[in-house]
């Protein structure tokens, strides 16, 4: 077995096979193709990264990141170069995750850097309190992240160089974040994702499965907005109307609820879920009517179980793990992060909490009406220990036995982050994930079907819809 201790980007890329960086490929959904042409791509993801003008921190970056699942997985030879040709033949999707166009949380500019020093210069002259000089910084990131994501050329070439590295086509913003409950925070945050991606061209905003197709005939990488926070509407004198709203504004996927219990239904942090509102099922039928994606990821058991008998259409859990392989309500740290997020002021601490990973009888019950179960690949919810693929696999492998092949996906619930050390489970080691798949025995026409497949027919099922009558 190689080691994959590469000393540089060119030696990274000599150590992993060279020879094969010459072969033609025919991929359907190459980023730059044009559609019906042979299109020679490179199969190795740090020669698709020098086609862009990155900075050598970002660059190296990418590359530990490489490096730690390479380490962990140490593919032969042919399971490697197999694995690579295999990703970026296919569709790839992920379900919960992707370059996020509002979040400063990701990769960063140097004129956006610049800025944020200057406004740190001119808090601390202001002699505000820590806690007042932080939040004013916050606040400061995310509103000057919109004209970045939508000009800076710096950062449009480095989200361009990401997707087309990590070889995603369909990925998610989030544009209602969970502490962004009200209407007014949430429209603020979907009026400035909207701005990006209306004028990013090089980007498709999904309205509808039409739009899929069409980014995979323009090799351009399609974007779900989703809510994740919903007391927007689910807290509104009427939701109904509200859901419209954010429907008509091109919202596409949401939950209905996040840790909080709300008129619609509990979440896991719940001891005692009491079920779906008659509420929450007229919401769900309005969200099947509208050809909206119906999320369980954060509901509580009884809760998701009634949402999936009250919907029409299939149901997604667009991010979860297995309570079976590991449950983590015996996590405490985990809940302590949770109970720390900014969402969670005012929640208090349950006696008890349900499970956020999903149990058994759930999964069967979302797979018998054709729905689909995403995996994320945080590590305090997928098991105890570091951050690894073996971890990720075992709740996939697992999924795979109780739901079946044709109703898993995965929903990394991550992106881009730099900051974060470099471990195996990155956002940019998608395509390592499909070498992971391989080298565990996966077949060819499984791994495709893992990896975007299965969502882009789920997909299609909810957003071909053409919905009639009335609106707001």
């Amino acid at each position: 077995m190689n080691t994959y201790k590469a000393q540089s980007r060119r030696q990274f890329i000599q150590h992993i096979g060279a020879a094969a960086s010459a072969a033609v490929f025919s991929p359907k959904f190459a980023f730059g193709a044009e559609s019906g042409t042979k299109t020679t791509i490179s199969i190795h993801p740090m020669e698709r990264a020098n086609k862009y003008k990155l900075d050598k921190k970002t660059l190296d970056r990418i590359q530990a990141g490489h490096q730690a699942i390479l380490d962990e997985l140490k593919p032969s030879q042919a399971q490697l170069d197999h694995g690579l040709g295999l990703h970026y033949d296919s569709y790839v999707a992920d379900v919960q995750g992707g370059i996020a166009a509002n979040s400063p949380m990701g990769f960063r500019a140097d004129r956006y850097l610049a800025d944020m020093v200057r406004i740190r210069k001119e808090l601390q002259a202001q002699k505000l309190s820590p806690a007042e000089q932080a939040e004013r910084m916050k606040t400061a990131q995310w509103k000057w992240k919109t004209f970045e994501s939508a000009f800076d050329p710096q950062w449009i070439e480095t989200s361009r160089a990401l997707w087309d590295i990590t070889g995603v086509h369909m990925g998610l913003e989030d544009v209602a974040h969970p502490n962004e409950n009200t209407l007014e925070t949430a429209l603020e945050h979907l009026a400035r994702s909207n701005f990006v991606y209306d004028r990013r061209k090089d980007l498709i905003k999904v309205g509808g499965y039409d739009d899929i197709e069409r980014g995979r005939r323009e090799g351009k990488p399609c974007i779900v907005l989703a809510l994740a926070g919903v007391g927007c509407f689910a807290e509104a004198a009427d939701p109904l109307t509200r859901l419209d709203l954010f429907y008509a504004l091109g919202v596409r996927m949401s939950q209905l609820t996040y840790i909080q219990k709300n008129a619609l239904c509990c979440s896991w942090l719940q001891g005692d879920d009491t079920g779906l509102t008659p509420m929450g099922a007229k919401v769900v039928k309005r969200m099947n009517e509208l050809g909206v994606m119906v999320d369980v990821a954060h509901c509580g058991h009884r809760s998701a179980m009634d949402v999936v008998a009250a919907s029409s259409e299939p149901v997604l859990i667009s991010h979860t793990a297995c309570k079976s392989v590991y449950d983590d309500a015996s996590n405490t740290e985990y809940l302590k992060r949770v109970l720390q997020q900014a969402y969670a002021q005012g929640v208090a601490k349950p006696a008890c909490t349900g499970s956020r990973n999903a149990a058994d009888e759930l999964m069967r019950t979302v797979a018998a009406k054709d729905g689909l179960i995403a995996f994320y690949s945080i590590d305090c919810v997928i098991g105890p220990g570091p951050e690894l693929f073996s971890t990720f696999f075992r709740h996939v492998e697992h999924a795979i036995s109780v739901a079946g092949i044709d109703h898993v996906g995965i929903g990394t619930d991550r992106a881009y982050f730099p900051t974060w050390p470099p471990r195996s489970l990155d956002w940019t080691n998608w395509p390592y994930f499909t070498v992971g798949l391989v080298c565990r025995g996966i077949p060819d026409n499984d791994i495709r079907k893992i990896i975007g497949g299965n969502y882009l027919r789920y997909t299609r099922q909810i957003l071909s819809k053409q919905p009639w009558g009335t609106l707001m």
